[in-house]
């Protein structure tokens, strides 16, 4: 087990953010320095935990992330009352994240009249990427409409099925991460895990889930033109999910523009161009830190310039930090 700390500076109280590296890597823990102190947000002092050795080199599997719940969260009790705010940096349905919960909650509960117990603030990675995108892929399933006056003008509601995916890494992810998300968002249809590229059955806010096939220790340790390649391709994979096809009778369309598929059962004339309902994209992989550029290129190839990158990145360590900080400051 291994913890460092930094502060930012201002006049108030820090508020002291825990992240959690519930596998054993100290280089992935290190990588996410960078990432938390470069947000810029006043007063706060991190404080980074990696799991106890032995423990999981690399979270490959759910199996793998409630081994590493039960070797670290006896290393983590002790550290509960000293910290106001707890990210779970693996991008799971990660046990921790219930079982730090209970243990603020427990806290709280012995408070006596005499003394004080502040409310404490728990997320995972995933949980806090599936907020951040939700409030950025789309307006309400209400809708609204455009200020013409006359009540039937464009709808903003044709964004209703906008969504977001997710890029991971092995493919156990895609089925997994399905259901994770599907309950996290309180999503009652059981069936649509096993149908995500049926458009008559596929949840309306979530694409789901494209793999890269490395595990998270690969991410770093596979050559850097490996790893953005198969970066590539998921998210690639992942924007076909969401493909809207308009026919036109046209000439074929440049790649200056949006992408073009080309039916060759049709004929020389008609053109399908595509653009995609996937307008946020979320690293699936807390070692997935530094791959962005990697996301966009592939947007940029796939949709064209305008629209790839209109496409949302949406890093879950960065999403979490931001919403412990925001519930943490805003009193909640």
């Amino acid at each position: 087990m291994a913890t460092d700390k930094s502060t930012s500076t201002s006049t108030s109280t820090p508020l002291r953010i825990l992240i959690i590296n519930p596998n054993s890597s100290t280089h992935m823990t290190d990588a996410l320095k960078p990432v938390v102190e470069g947000m810029g947000l006043p007063s706060v002092e991190y404080t980074f935990f990696t799991s106890p050795t032995p423990g999981v080199p690399s979270i490959n599997s759910p199996a793998d992330a409630q081994r590493s719940a039960d070797i670290c969260y006896p290393a983590l009790v002790p550290l509960v009352p000293h910290h106001d705010a707890f990210l779970v940096a693996c991008y799971s349905a990660h046990p921790l994240v219930g079982l730090l919960k209970a243990e603020c909650e427990r806290i709280r509960g012995r408070a006596t009249t005499t003394t004080t117990a502040t409310r404490k603030y728990v997320t995972g990675i995933l949980e806090a990427s599936c907020l951040v995108s939700v409030n950025l892929v789309g307006s309400s399933s209400g809708g609204g409409s455009t200020g013409n006056g006359s009540g039937g003008g464009s709808n903003y509601s044709n964004n209703n099925n906008n969504g977001f995916g997710i890029v991971s890494t092995g493919k156990i992810w895609e089925s997994a991460l399905q259901v994770a998300v599907q309950e996290f968002l309180g999503i009652p249809d059981s069936n649509a895990k096993a149908n995500a590229n049926d458009n008559k059955k596929k949840l309306e806010r979530f694409y789901g889930c494209e793999t890269t096939g490395l595990n998270a220790t690969e991410l770093h340790a596979l050559p850097a033109e490996q790893v953005g390649r198969k970066m590539m391709e998921a998210t690639k994979r992942l924007l076909r999910r969401g493909a809207i096809t308009t026919t036109t009778e046209t000439e074929t369309v440049g790649r200056g523009g949006i992408a073009t598929n080309t039916d060759l059962t049709s004929s020389p004339s008609t053109t399908y161009n595509y653009s995609s309902r996937v307008k946020a994209i979320c690293l699936g992989c807390a070692g997935m830190v530094g791959l962005e550029s990697a996301v966009r290129t592939a947007c940029i190839e796939e949709l064209g310039v305008e629209a790839g990158n209109a496409v949302s990145i949406v890093d879950g360590v960065r999403a979490g930090v931001g919403v412990l900080y925001a519930l943490a400051r805003c009193g909640f």
